[in-house]
């Protein structure tokens, strides 16, 4: 007889992603593109797809899922990238749908737990893990402990404020990180130059954070500084979490990531010259290291093997 696993979701606003995690390895995946424009109840029979394969052979669920979740209470509160989504019960959902437990968190949550039990993080106690894609995202564990919060709100590192007067965010704040480091406008940011000065930038129709980061690295001067830039103001969000949290591990998560050292030297090097007790401190500041399997991995740990 085989050994039962978990299944594992990731729910994002261009896939849905599932698998069965059986003795922390993935064994089976499906991916399903998000129908977000057709409402709750189409996104929720996409879950329901894209778990049932598994179902049979699984002893839990979890999933994780962006927005604002009640884990204690199972609700999705609101997700920014499902339509109609507020106030969603989707534990009982799923539970009178399954028949078997489940457990639903934030999906940056997820990453976090991924990392820290399987990958880049693994053996250390306090990390902080945080995304950059079209937002920015952040979680933490801290002495060995997923932080939520009060609220379940722990970890909005991208919503930390690091200009106080800076430009207003999507949220509606001013100054916050994401509105610095969020793709669209790392775009931006390298269209203001190139109107200014020349640059191989100008041969893409379509621009993208990591095709400015290959092109920096090949030396296009406008790349190079976006980056620098950008390294600069991640870094002062960075520094301000290791002098709050003070972890072993701060992890660098999403497509961005995959920059390598353009992005990340000038991120150590601000954070290096803005830390209290630097001498006394060690830390390292890295990339993930499981790609998208991370939230799958993550949401399955966190079903069955994870104490709140």
């Amino acid at each position: 007889m085989s050994e039962k696993g978990i299944v594992g979701v990731d729910v994002g606003g261009t896939n849905i992603k599932a698998a069965l995690v059986v003795a922390r390895t993935i064994k089976k995946r499906v991916i399903l593109p998000t129908k977000t424009h057709q409402g709750l109840r189409s996104s929720i029979a996409q879950i329901q797809s894209a778990i049932e394969p598994f179902i049979d052979k699984a002893n839990a669920i979890g999933v994780g899922i962006a927005g604002i979740i009640d884990s204690r209470h199972g609700i999705v509160k609101y997700s920014p990238n499902l339509r109609g989504w507020h106030d969603v019960k989707l534990v009982h959902i799923l539970k009178k749908k399954f028949k078997k437990p489940v457990k639903i968190l934030n999906d940056v949550n997820a990453i976090c737990l991924g990392e820290w039990k399987y990958g880049s993080a693994k053996g250390y106690n306090n990390v902080f893990l945080f995304t950059l894609g079209t937002g920015v995202g952040g979680a933490a564990v801290c002495e060995g402990k997923l932080l939520f919060g009060a609220h379940g709100f722990a970890g909005e590192f991208g919503h930390t404020v690091i200009k106080y007067n800076g430009p207003k965010c999507t949220c509606g704040a001013f100054g916050h990180l994401e509105r610095y480091a969020g793709a669209r406008f790392i775009v931006a940011r390298a269209r203001r130059k190139m109107r200014k000065e020349n640059s191989s930038l100008n041969d893409y129709h379509h621009i993208t954070p990591e095709i400015i980061a290959d092109e920096a690295k090949r030396g296009d001067s406008v790349s190079k500084r976006v980056f620098s830039e950008i390294g600069f103001y991640i870094g002062i969000g960075v520094a301000n979490i290791i002098n709050l949290l003070d972890p072993d591990v701060v992890i660098v998560s999403g497509g961005i990531s995959r920059a390598g050292n353009i992005l990340f030297e000038p991120v150590r090097k601000t954070v290096n010259d803005r830390i209290l007790g630097k001498h006394n401190r060690i830390f390292k500041i890295i990339p993930a290291k499981l790609g998208d399997d991370a939230g799958i991995l993550g949401a399955a740990y966190f079903a069955t093997a994870y104490d709140k």
